[in-house]
């Protein structure tokens, strides 16, 4: 019985060896350069979002510093009004005993 669908392999000769070799490195070749373009395009769009990241990131962080600032210098500032109210508080009543 004869098998279908097989063909019988006849052998290369030299010329078409080396033909179907050039061929098969120039396709290793050009899957190479794809890779390396496809890698290259994935780490400038992978860098260029971790720089828009690092923006937004750099830009919470100052607000919240800003406002930690704010809060420490509105206790520093409370406690000079203090100091000074009571300051002069003092140096009014020293100047009424005086009158006085």
């Amino acid at each position: 019985m004869l098998r279908r669908g097989k063909k019988a392999k006849t052998p290369l000769s030299e010329e078409e060896q080396l033909l179907l070799y050039q061929q098969k490195l120039l396709a290793e070749e050009e899957m190479a350069k794809k890779k390396e373009r496809l890698l290259s395009q994935f780490l400038k769009d992978k860098l260029a979002k971790e720089e828009q990241n690092s923006a937004l990131n750099l830009n919470k962080i100052n607000t919240q510093w800003r406002t930690v600032l704010r809060e420490v210098k509105t206790k520093e500032l409370h406690k000079d009004i203090e100091i000074l109210s009571q300051t002069f508080e003092r140096v009014v009543d020293c100047k009424d005993s005086v009158i006085k």
